[in-house]
């Protein structure tokens, strides 16, 4: 039977190091871990566990520590995991009959990136799907994102990590002309699941790297997605973002449909809707990947007032991406505009009761009410959702609604409920006094009055 190796570079992974290791017990037979600067004891624990360790000073350059595990393996197969990932229960069964096939030099695995929000946009949305696992460390996650990777291969001195960032074992298989064939092992990554701080400081690292692996790689199409990716959606760096989508579709404009999908997003997000409908008009796309584009045409088009063409692109959308109920809730509205107001208002209910955790779900449930004249309706929903998502703007809307109504008591209350959670927003207190003498009125007025003799 040929032997696994495990090969990992850690550096504070004392919280998640157990789990990691306790997920591949008895289907590695070494590992080795390389430290490249921990202070939580992650080495030690690692020694506790079972593992080789030894320090690896860090360089800015996720290659040049992986192949520095690899390395240092001696059997004849290698995987590769991070502290933060588990792998999949079933993989313990499948592994073995993989080793065994002398034609073939390395797999791609599933690595299932388990995320903390229901939907995504940009080039990546169409992967997104609701969380279904059963993995303890997966509890937090809302929705999942699959990706095809290499991360289990033969150890051979000349198949090794290129990339200083997002590395990658494939290009060296590739270029050695070997066997790559895929698999159905799956390996749980969870650290998107960590603090917003932790995940802040993680956003800053990858982006620095990436900025440094343009400049490695220039003409790599792939990395300037890669950059763009992270000064889009994590910093809302447009003006960055759309400079890396262009170059890398300007490089490789058929190297996949995510730098289109993500731009024509971007685009959206500052306004410049036809910008986004010329550039997808260009490109044609397959699969999910279809029904992306028509989601992000159809939002286009909704906001140029297009809302015929809308309410088709949205349509066309469902009919791919059956089970995302934004795509719905979108439609709904949009219906509701046009005056189908049964059918869009049916609509709109279905993918709020099917995605009630999803603020958007119940902003357009609103608007729907709003525009056929729902008021109770309308301010019963916006109560629903100042109660579920406390903050300043959806109290203001729910009392506001109250208000536009003449239910002068019922916008003061909801005021002062919103006043006992944030007592000094300047908002809510404005909100207060602009309310006092309308209340005031109505209350002398339900006095009862008084006869003199």
């Amino acid at each position: 039977m040929p032997s696994l190796g495990l090969a990992m570079i850690v550096k504070n992974g004392a919280t998640t190091l157990r789990d990691c290791l306790a997920s591949v017990a008895g289907v590695a037979n070494q590992i080795i871990i390389a430290d490249t600067g921990s202070t939580d004891g992650s080495p030690q624990l690692a020694r506790d566990l079972g593992a080789e360790v030894f320090d690896f000073p860090w360089g800015d350059h996720f290659a040049q520590a992986r192949n520095a595990v690899v390395k240092a393996l001696t059997t004849d197969w290698v995987l590769v995991m991070d502290d933060d990932e588990d792998l999949d229960p079933q993989a313990r069964d499948q592994i073995p009959p993989l080793l065994n096939d002398a034609t073939v030099s390395g797999y791609l695995v599933t690595l299932r990136n388990h995320i903390p929000v229901r939907f995504g946009s940009g080039g990546h949305a169409p992967s997104i799907k609701a969380n279904d696992s059963t993995m303890p460390r997966a509890d937090r996650a809302r929705a999942y994102a699959d990706f095809a990777i290499c991360r289990l291969f033969r150890r051979h001195p000349e198949i090794y990590y290129v990339g200083r960032v997002h590395e990658h074992v494939e290009p060296r298989i590739h270029a050695l002309g070997l066997e790559l064939r895929s698999s159905s092992l799956i390996i749980h990554h969870f650290g998107h699941l960590c603090s917003p701080a932790e995940l802040q400081s993680k956003n800053e690292f990858y982006r620095k790297l990436g900025r440094l692996k343009v400049k490695d790689a220039p003409n790599d199409p792939e990395a300037w997605v890669e950059l763009g990716l992270q000064e889009y959606e994590q910093f809302k760096n447009y003006a960055a973002g759309i400079e890396c989508f262009k170059k890398a579709l300007a490089l490789n404009p058929g190297y996949s449909s995510v730098p289109s999908l993500s731009l024509a997003n971007l685009y959206i997000d500052i306004g410049s809707n036809a910008e986004a409908l010329e550039l997808l008009s260009r490109v044609e796309m397959k699969g999910r990947s279809a029904g992306a584009k028509e989601h992000i045409c159809g939002d286009a088009l909704y906001n140029l007032g297009r809302l015929k063409e809308a309410r088709s692109a949205y349509i066309r959308a469902l009919g791919i991406l059956s089970e995302d109920t934004r795509i719905a809730s979108k439609l709904g509205l949009t219906e509701v505009r046009l005056g189908m107001k049964k059918n869009g208002l049916a609509r709109l209910i279905r993918a709020l009761r099917a995605s009630p955790d999803v603020i958007e779900m119940h902003d357009r449930m609103i608007k729907a009410y709003l525009l056929m004249n729902m008021m109770p309706q309308a301010a019963e929903a916006a109560e629903r959702l100042a109660m579920g998502y406390r903050n300043p703007t959806t109290i203001l809307r729910a009392a506001s609604i109250r208000a536009q109504m003449k239910q002068w008591k019922a916008a003061e209350d909801t005021i002062d409920r919103g006043l006992q959670l944030f007592p000094a927003n300047l908002e809510l207190l404005q909100a207060k006094t602009e309310l006092e003498p309308e209340t005031t009125r109505v209350a002398q007025r339900s006095l009862p009055c008084r006869t003199t003799l």
